[in-house]
């Protein structure tokens, strides 16, 4: 029987230190809006690295949040990561395990064109007036070199 070699990701000499020997982290948060919150409100959630890989426990807890969509992103784009009604369910996960997100980088995820290093801003856009005052607890789960 034949061994084969050099063909995981993970053992090549370039392999990515994240994927590799990436340390487990977890970020958790409470935000809240105001029943006068408009459509142009946009709430800052947590800033994680770049080359940060997402977990499939990544979870947004949505159903008291005031708003009938949900949409995580970018300080720009306001869906890159989550783009679902709220009436789709309480929780929202945005990486599945062995989806076409899962172990890729969270610029990668977040559809950027190249890493832009450093940080990276997570924020809940509201597209439509708020439906009433309320509030979303989210739990980010990734790895970091």
């Amino acid at each position: 029987m034949a061994i084969v070699k050099g063909k995981s990701d993970i053992l090549s000499a370039d392999a990515d230190p994240a994927k590799a020997r990436g340390r487990p982290i977890v970020t958790t948060f409470t935000v809240t809006n105001a029943a006068t919150d408009s459509n142009t409100s946009r709430y800052h959630l947590c800033d994680l690295p770049s080359c940060a890989i997402l977990d499939a426990r990544t979870a947004f807890q949505v159903q008291n949040w005031g708003f009938a969509a949900i949409r995580i992103g970018t300080y720009d784009d306001v869906d890159a990561l989550v783009a679902v009604l709220k009436s789709a369910g309480n929780v929202v996960s945005p990486v599945v395990q062995f989806d076409a997100k899962h172990g890729k980088p969270l610029w990668e995820v977040l559809g950027l064109a190249a890493d832009p290093g450093g940080q990276i801003g997570l924020y809940a856009h509201a597209i439509a007036d708020s439906t009433g005052a309320g509030s979303m607890m989210g739990e980010v789960h990734y790895r970091f070199r």
